[in-house]
């Protein structure tokens, strides 16, 4: 069903002026922000990231260190993730933002600490996924090393009864050992 609407929507476009079109697409792209930059990434050259990057930052350590502070919505977090992933941003966003992210949460524990493990879980998954991207883009062993180097040092400054989930993800991911 869904396919066959594209398809109708598809036709009918093809069968619009060109300046018909420009006006659908400048309404489109006015449509709203993530539109906007949805259209941005994918058309240009995908290194239009920085508002993905901005959100991120008011979603994580922004909330952390409002007064008063604000929880980190793990769906916004996750939301931001996709529209960057989807619109085509290039793979150092990507890693920005996975960075961000497992900071966020793990500056929210380290400052408040939770009441449940879902924060827990959702630093040890951002992190998980910084360090795969790490280890996949990054082809330069000296400069990898200094990326996970970055890291540790990182997690050994965060050193709170929540980093065993943390510590174990790193070890595994890297083969380096944090000193506790």
């Amino acid at each position: 069903m869904a396919l066959s609407r594209f398809q109708e929507v598809k036709r009918k476009f093809n069968e619009l002026s060109p300046k018909k079109r420009d006006e659908l697409l400048h309404d489109i792209y006015k449509f709203s922000n993530d539109t906007k930059l949805f259209l941005e990434n994918r058309l240009l050259d995908g290194s239009h990231g920085g508002e993905y990057v901005e959100q991120m930052k008011r979603e994580t350590i922004g909330n952390v260190y409002s007064l008063p502070p604000e929880d980190i919505d793990g769906s916004v977090v996750n939301g931001i993730i996709s529209k960057a992933k989807k619109s085509g941003v290039n793979i150092w966003t990507v890693m920005k933002l996975e960075q961000l992210a497992y900071q966020g949460f793990i500056e929210f524990l380290n400052e408040y600490g939770a009441d449940s493990e879902t924060y827990d879980s959702m630093a040890c998954r951002h992190l998980e996924n910084y360090l795969k991207l790490v280890k996949e883009e990054i082809t330069d062993q000296q400069e990898r090393d200094q990326f996970l180097s970055k890291v540790k040092r990182y997690l050994e400054d965060h050193n709170n009864m929540y980093t065993d989930g943390l510590d174990e993800i790193f070890e595994r991911e890297t083969g380096m050992k944090i000193e506790r």
